[in-house]
């Protein structure tokens, strides 16, 4: 998966000002300033191929190569154009396709909080580490991550596991169970519960499998094989799902080398791994 490529990412805080080398992160509501290559690798601009100033925060390093985030609506660059974010997803894999992701995760945390939520004050950022900042009651605001579980549910009577369709969404390809874990809940609890309500199912023998930053919804997600227990008819969710099946292992349609926990997920179930 995508964050799996970097040999080395840093997420600590880097105070000195943006060099001309250095790369710059511009987004739009969905969309990301960059070009691809004639191999589909991932082009972001430097600061040097801006023709007019532009306001940046420090965002990251990876592989010692440092990243920042303009925080300009209306930054360009002289070879480089706004395209659809979701291009990243089928970008080759290499550190940009990684930073793409990642910085848009920081995008929408400053897009996102323009006013203190404790007084109403004005938010800014903190000059000397990753968050904002109240002008009024200093107040300090970090990068929001949502803690959401994804769920491989296994029969192995009949060797296959429950594959689903979003009732919503542009995502119209199966999937695995999954959903956001609510206040107060484990993982293991919130794998637990969104099984049983999106499609009727009690599980057991839950087992945790990988974790994924997900910048394009702000997500940390958690993946977790389960083995069914008691019935195995499914009884959907129709709110929130289009479909909810079994599948047999041999005729679970992925392919290797998916960018999500999801889709690793069903290529470690389809070749025997679990």
């Amino acid at each position: 998966m995508f964050q799996d490529i970097p040999n080395k990412f840093n997420i600590d805080f880097d105070s000195r000002k943006i060099d001309g080398d250095d790369f710059v992160l511009s987004y739009g509501e969905k969309n990301v300033l960059c070009r691809f290559d004639e191999e589909n690798h991932a082009v972001f601009p430097r600061l040097s191929d801006f023709t007019n100033q532009i306001e940046t925060v420090y965002a990251f390093c990876i592989d010692g190569q440092r990243y920042f985030l303009s925080l300009d609506d209306n930054a360009y660059a002289n070879g480089f154009e706004y395209k659809k974010l979701n291009l990243l997803k089928n970008a080759c894999a290499d550190i940009n396709q990684f930073a793409g992701i990642t910085g848009f995760h920081y995008h929408a945390f400053h897009r996102e909080n323009k006013f203190c939520g404790t007084c109403g004050g004005r938010l800014f950022h903190n000059p000397e580490k990753r968050c904002m900042i109240c002008e009024s009651c200093k107040n300090e605001i970090f990068p929001k991550i949502s803690p959401a579980v994804i769920v491989g549910v296994i029969d192995e009577n009949t060797d296959s596991i429950v594959l689903t369709k979003y009732a919503e969404g542009d995502y119209k390809k199966y999937a695995l169970v999954a959903g956001f874990a609510e206040m107060g809940e484990s993982a293991e609890d919130a794998a637990k519960r969104e099984v049983m309500e999106e499609t009727g199912l009690e599980i057991t023998d839950l087992k945790y499998y990988k974790s994924q930053p997900w910048g394009f919804a702000q997500n940390l997600l958690m993946g977790y094989f389960a083995k069914v227990k008691n019935s195995r008819e499914i009884h959907m969710d129709e709110t929130e799902l289009s479909e909810a099946v079994w599948v047999n292992r041999k005729n679970v349609d992925v392919q290797p080398d998916s960018i999500s926990l999801t889709g690793e997920m069903m290529w470690t179930f389809k070749n025997g791994n679990i």
